[in-house]
């Protein structure tokens, strides 16, 4: 019996871009049994665009309103509760689709026999323009959920939840933590650890839409979220018991690297761009010295010797000057 699919988009202030992205599900060549709508109460047209859209697009739409705005995880989380099919995607609301996403996607699972698949994703600008693809090429058509771990960690795989398939058992009941900006890194490393199997679908199916109006791309208070998620995924990984055997040193050079890459210099950077711009107040301070904080001289060689160049010596110019830092930065 052919599994069923349930997609799951957030909707929040996204008029702009909304119809869009429903088209290009609708548009699929094998259609979601279903498609559930989250509103999270952005007080604009997005809702009405997105029903619109759906009901031309004929597909079979549900919608589930939050009591409150209550951001992207807990919308997940809310969409979710209410699908009953095999597998789930979950679609980003500014973001497009090729038209074969769901049909690869789902062939790509059943063939390896996998609890999750994945394909590779473009970047693109507002003009539909590709800028650029995030993975590389993907040598073979499936790899362990452990594998997948560790790419995550070392940015060789995206840890984002839109560009792939689940299967609705691997997800448990809400696997988006709530009340934070950046949900995706701890809870995927959660389900890819949780998976034997993990398919691969070598064509950038997902359209991954750079806009600079995005909360995790804008300097704030939830720019804290980043050190948050640094604690989700140390506790995890030392919960899941990774630490431990033949392959504690390839992770712990993996959780090195994603201390570095996914949060020191993120949050610094976001920061020091932040306080170019004219904003000098008590938060950058915090946030750059929270970045500060989390680099260790003793990590510095092993960046090195690890073939980190730009990351070591980024982190001692951080660590001794931020304002040397800051300087460099403003010249990339």
């Amino acid at each position: 019996m052919t599994p069923t699919i349930g997609v799951v988009v957030p909707v929040y202030r996204v008029e702009k871009y909304i119809t869009g992205c429903i088209a290009s599900i609708g548009a699929q060549t094998v259609a979601p049994d279903r498609l559930i709508l989250v509103d999270d109460r952005g007080g604009d047209a997005s809702m009405e665009r997105a029903l619109a859209a759906a009901q031309q697009a004929g597909l079979p739409v549900e919608v589930v309103t939050q009591p409150e705005n209550r951001g992207l995880s807990a919308a997940r989380n809310a969409g979710l509760a209410r699908l009953d099919t095999d597998l789930v995607w979950f679609c980003d609301s500014d973001d497009t689709v090729e038209l074969e996403f769901l049909e690869d996607m789902r062939r790509a699972l059943l063939e390896c026999d996998a609890q999750l698949a994945m394909c590779r994703t473009a970047r693109v600008n507002e003009a539909g323009e590709t800028l650029s693809i995030d993975e590389d090429t993907f040598d073979e058509p499936v790899m362990s959920g452990a594998e997948l771990a560790r790419r995550l960690l070392l940015s060789e795989a995206r840890g984002y939840a839109c560009n792939k398939l689940f299967r609705r058992g691997l997800l448990g009941d809400a696997p988006f933590p709530e009340g934070h900006v950046y949900e995706d890194v701890a809870p995927m490393l959660r389900i890819a650890l949780g998976a034997e199997r993990v398919a691969l679908v070598d064509a950038p199916l997902y359209r991954y839409l750079i806009n600079e109006t995005s909360i995790s791309r804008r300097f704030g208070p939830h720019t804290h979220d980043l050190f948050v998620q640094d604690d989700h995924v140390q506790t995890l990984l030392a919960g899941a018991g990774v630490f431990e055997g033949s392959e504690a040193d390839a992770w712990r050079w993996a959780h090195l690297r994603f201390r570095y890459d996914g949060v020191v210099f993120p949050a610094a950077n976001m920061a020091l761009r932040a306080k170019l711009a004219g904003e000098d107040g008590a938060e950058v301070a915090e946030v750059v010295a929270e970045s500060r904080a989390l680099i260790r001289w003793s990590d510095l060689p092993r960046l090195w010797r690890g073939g980190a160049h730009r990351q070591t010596i980024a982190a001692a110019i951080l660590a001794l000057s931020p304002r040397l830092y800051a300087q460099i930065l403003h010249r990339r």
